[in-house]
């Protein structure tokens, strides 16, 4: 098969002198195979031709159908990428306006697409065309089927960055695993949600799924450490409250840990003591792209800001606000920022002094005299 019009012809043919259907399939499974079998620049386009024809009305669901499926399973995977995703692309586009009628097929090849999208790295584009597949729709897809695709496109999200795109998926994934009971879907559903409230920066109800992950004997013993590892992190980044206190806890008795962060910096982040910049550093690069995101603040700079000002609190009645900018290595509006913000969330028991520049602490335990040179060559080492 040499040309685009010599296979228009040969498709004519077959519809015009073939009575059967079942001819007609056979037919134009050896024009296909003639096409593919022939190496040309003009393949794509010849493949094209059999695409739009199937496509058409007149032509019975059966022969369309049976064909479309040859191309989905044994063409579209057989071609170089980029012609894939050429004919994929077109493909999708003539079955379009019958959707109803090729739901499987334009599901196949949404998948199809979305594989080579995702392998290039274009995460955002691979999720988009999985969350057309009309899943809700007449043709019914199992349940097992609906749950995978949910958490896909949620994944894939997240991977691109979107985390409130992949939200609505994970909201419909929750509704569908209560529905199966498959032990490895509600295992992936876990890790889509743990990751899911990572994303939106919800730590510490990250941290418990992580944690609880990390025990998992369905893992295997890396994605458990994994899991650990994102725990580690996650609860170190939450708010300071009951919950992280006892993970740190825990944290710091689980052997494990000592992989990842020295038990004396999970220590001090229990006892609520100064962390040193060295200990910043190291945890710093235990973070995930997302979570070292600049909102109004750094999130671990504004966390260990804050656990250090907490521990200031133990030490001084009274501190200038370049004072507490300099032990804190940033600059002394923005510690005033992060102490403000302490009070009005009530966190501290504190006021800003605008006239002398003071931060005034209250609730000083008896015993916290600390000399201020002992403690700046604390901070140093």
């Amino acid at each position: 098969m040499t040309s685009v019009d010599q296979v228009c012809y040969e498709m004519n043919k077959i519809f015009e002198l073939c009575p059967s259907d079942i001819q007609r399939i056979t037919k134009c499974r050896v024009l296909l195979n003639s096409v593919i079998s022939t190496w040309s620049t003009d393949m794509v386009e010849m493949l094209k031709v059999i695409v739009e024809f199937l496509a058409k009305d007149n032509v019975t669901l059966f022969v369309s159908r049976q064909m479309f499926s040859d191309l989905c399973m044994k063409v579209l995977p057989w071609l170089p990428n980029e012609q894939s995703k050429l004919l994929a692309h077109f493909m999708r586009d003539k079955m379009q306006p019958r959707e109803v009628d090729f739901e499987y097929h334009m599901s196949t090849v949404c998948h199809h697409l979305s594989y080579i999208y995702e392998k290039e790295g274009n995460w955002k584009e691979a999720a988009y065309l999985l969350a057309s597949i009309p899943v809700e729709s007449y043709y019914r897809f199992s349940i097992d089927y609906e749950l995978d695709l949910y958490m896909k496109i949620a994944r894939l999200f997240m991977d691109a960055g979107d985390p409130w795109k992949a939200e609505p998926f994970v909201k419909k994934a929750s509704l569908t695993q209560n529905l199966t009971l498959n032990k490895g879907l509600h295992l992936s559903f876990k890790v889509c949600l743990a990751r899911m409230m990572d994303f939106r920066f919800k730590f510490i109800e990250a941290a418990q799924e992580y944690y609880e992950l990390s025990h998992c004997s369905l893992f295997k013993e890396n994605e458990r450490l994994t899991s650990l590892k994102n725990t580690i992190v996650c609860t170190i980044l939450s708010v300071t409250g009951d919950i992280r206190m006892q993970l740190l806890k825990t944290l710091f008795k689980d052997e494990r840990s000592k992989i990842f962060i020295k038990l004396s910096t999970l220590e001090k982040l229990r006892l609520v003591r100064l962390i040193k910049p060295s200990e910043i550093d190291h945890i710093d690069t235990l973070l995930l792209p997302h979570q070292k995101i600049k909102t109004s603040f750094v999130i671990l700079t504004e966390t260990i800001a804050k656990n250090n000002i907490q521990a200031i609190k133990k030490i001084y009645k009274n501190i200038r606000i370049e004072s507490l900018g300099h032990i804190l290595k940033m600059e002394p509006q923005i510690a005033k920022s992060i102490v403000g913000t302490m009070i009005s969330e009530k966190r501290i028991e504190a006021f800003i002094d605008h006239t002398y520049g003071l931060i005034r602490f209250k609730s000083i335990a008896p015993q916290c005299q600390t000399n201020w040179n002992l403690l700046i060559c604390n901070l140093n080492l």
